[in-house]
């Protein structure tokens, strides 16, 4: 709306309306029945959207109506137009969590889920499967917790892939107390907190015997055992190669008699190591078993 610029006879000066200055021979503007109309129904359109009843009573409607619950609609939960963003709208995008709910047992997923913390339980192994990523926008997460007494199993649905720490998997497993918040990223899953940390590629491991444990320093931790030949000797070899250095090996033999197990001097190299076993009066120690542990970096 704007003033009746159009209209000559309402008397507008500057595009205003003016009072009639009688002692200047000034006539006031004329406020056209058009223009009059158009304000008011303008007003009560404010009003009736509100929900309200137009009251010629009343002085406040507009006032009210502007604060009414009615009148501004919180937007849908992945609007990114440049519509009015109620509290609620607020809230839920950026105050908290849009809820919480547990599970304890296989689950799908889906956008409804979105904002939402989720926290695992139960005692047995489960599944819980992510939504088609499609069906979400970029940015959309999901926070999990996990305090299930056993494994719960993070999958893609689709041909989706899910990334911790740079990997691209297809799914990723969760032990009690682990934490994730999984996100949608441009057609792939990324997956930050605790529950990514064992993908990184400075903490792998091999659970197992023989195993290894890299971590975060750049340290190495590896073990294994063996069984030595008819010298009382074994030859090592590391699960993974030392990327830069081995440090050293201690060892063990299982047996029922005192043996010293001995790191042959020279033969360490970043792939393994020869051990020597003797018994206690000086004997090759033949056919015995022995456990390693050998650190490097």
């Amino acid at each position: 709306m704007d003033y009746p610029i159009s209209v000559p006879s309402a008397g507008l000066v500057n595009g205003k309306f003016v009072d009639e200055d009688a002692l200047a021979g000034s006539p006031g503007s004329l406020i056209p029945a058009s223009w009059g109309n158009g304000v008011t129904q303008e007003i009560l359109g404010v009003v009736r959207a509100a929900g309200m009843t137009p009251s010629e009573s009343s002085n406040t409607q507009l006032l009210d109506a502007l604060r009414s619950t009615q009148l501004f609609q919180t937007p849908a939960r992945f609007d990114v137009s440049r519509s009015v963003a109620t509290p609620e709208f607020v809230q839920r995008a950026l105050g908290n969590y849009a809820g919480a709910r547990g599970v304890t047992a296989a689950t799908q997923l889906t956008a409804a889920d979105v904002g939402w913390a989720i926290g695992l339980g139960g005692d047995l192994p489960y599944t819980v499967s992510l939504p088609e990523i499609n069906s979400v926008p970029n940015g959309a997460m999901f926070a999990l917790h996990c305090r299930s007494n056993a494994a719960v199993t993070i999958a893609c649905t689709g041909n989706a892939k899910i990334s911790p720490q740079g990997a691209y998997l297809t799914s990723v497993v969760m032990n009690s107390g682990e934490s994730a918040t999984v996100i949608r990223e441009y057609g792939v899953w990324v997956v930050h907190g605790t529950a990514s940390l064992k993908y990184a590629a400075s903490l792998y491991a091999s659970v197992g015997n023989p195993g290894y444990q890299k971590h975060a320093s750049g340290n190495i931790d590896q073990w294994g055992f063996g069984t030595t030949d008819a010298l009382g000797e074994m030859w090592v070899n590391f699960p993974i190669a030392f990327p830069n250095a081995f440090f050293s090996c201690v060892a063990n033999h299982v047996g029922g008699e005192g043996a010293m197990v001995i790191v042959v001097g020279g033969t360490a190299t970043k792939l393994g190591v020869r051990l020597k076993v003797r018994n206690a009066v000086n004997q090759p120690g033949a056919g015995w078993t022995v456990f390693y542990f050998a650190k490097g970096y």
